[in-house]
């Protein structure tokens, strides 16, 4: 049996719980589509849940290696890329959280995604 929730994430850099608690090794499927715009200094460039092709984030942001405005999560101590699609089991217990990947000094991001999160039972 499986559950599914809607949660529109934000395109901010801080981390946006969903109240969805996950135990370690659960199967889970995160869907986002729409468009956002991450703080690309002095221009304008949008983007959908996998982010900027081929920009690559630095480190200071929350998940360096993983495309600047990607969607990316977090559980427990566990931060991962999400991007359009993740079908994976769950990489830590916790509390599902999730963010932009963008820098946290950065605060001109626009939009949102809206992100299904489908729960499967153990």
């Amino acid at each position: 049996m499986a559950l599914t929730l809607i949660h529109t994430a934000r395109p901010s850099p801080v981390w946006q719980e969903t109240y969805v608690r996950l135990k370690k090794g659960q199967r889970m499927v995160i869907d986002a589509q729409g468009a956002w715009s991450p703080d690309t200094r002095n221009r304008i460039c949008w983007c959908g849940a996998d982010g900027i092709a081929n920009l690559p984030a630095e480190e200071g942001y929350l998940h360096p290696g993983t495309n600047v405005g990607a969607l990316v999560a977090q559980i427990g101590d566990m931060v991962f890329a999400v991007g359009s699609r993740y079908d994976n089991p769950a990489p830590a217990d916790g509390v599902l959280f999730l963010a932009m990947n963008e820098n946290p000094e950065y605060n001109n991001q626009a939009g949102s995604l809206p992100v299904q999160i489908i729960l499967f039972d153990d």
